[in-house]
């Protein structure tokens, strides 16, 4: 199928971007590798609206974007699924296993950061945080970001803005901690 080949070819290359944006919106390696298949899923499925010419990439995440608000709301309504043992005893999560690099949901954060950066970046509202996620991380533009989020330009200033003074307060005092910064702050 040629539309299969053409969607292979342009959005297969923009996984990884997906992917690390997923980890920013659902913090859980298992929850962003279920919304990137679905997003692609959507995405496949949707290929015939997808104007040539246009950002793949902005376009994926905006539906990524969609699908994690319709997973949002479905889970308001049905509440979180627990998985459950035969004996009816909750099944704890496996233990996490580090791999190299960019390769897990973990290690995206890893590279740069340590756990109270991503303690911090994990207490910023979700909006937030894929909001800073697209700017800072991904280098988009705020007019790109906009286009994912559906908000306005100057929204997404603001809460890249507001993203960055709230890790500033959280994080001065363990930047001082560190010796980053001098005895004049």
């Amino acid at each position: 199928m040629a539309d299969r080949k053409n969607f292979e070819s342009i959005a297969m290359p923009h996984l990884d971007a997906v992917y690390r944006a997923a980890v920013a919106l659902c913090r859980r390696e298992n929850e962003a590798e279920d919304l990137v298949q679905l997003t692609y899923a959507k995405a496949l499925e949707q290929f015939g609206s997808f104007a040539p010419g246009t950002s793949v990439k902005a376009w994926l995440l905006q539906i990524l974007r969609n699908a994690w608000i319709d997973e949002l709301r479905h889970r308001r309504v049905v509440g979180t699924v627990v998985s459950i043992e035969e004996n009816g005893a909750a099944v704890a999560d496996p233990p996490h296993v580090e791999e190299a690099a960019w390769e897990n949901s973990a290690a995206v954060l890893e590279n740069f950061a340590d756990d109270e950066v991503r303690r911090a970046l994990g207490e910023l509202p979700s909006d937030q945080r894929l909001t800073l996620f697209l700017v800072d991380v991904e280098g988009m533009s705020q007019e790109e970001v906009a286009a994912i989020t559906g908000v306005a330009a100057g929204t997404v200033k603001s809460r890249t803005s507001r993203a960055r003074a709230v890790l500033r307060g959280k994080l001065m005092a363990h930047a001082k901690d560190l010796g980053l910064l001098g005895r004049g702050r």
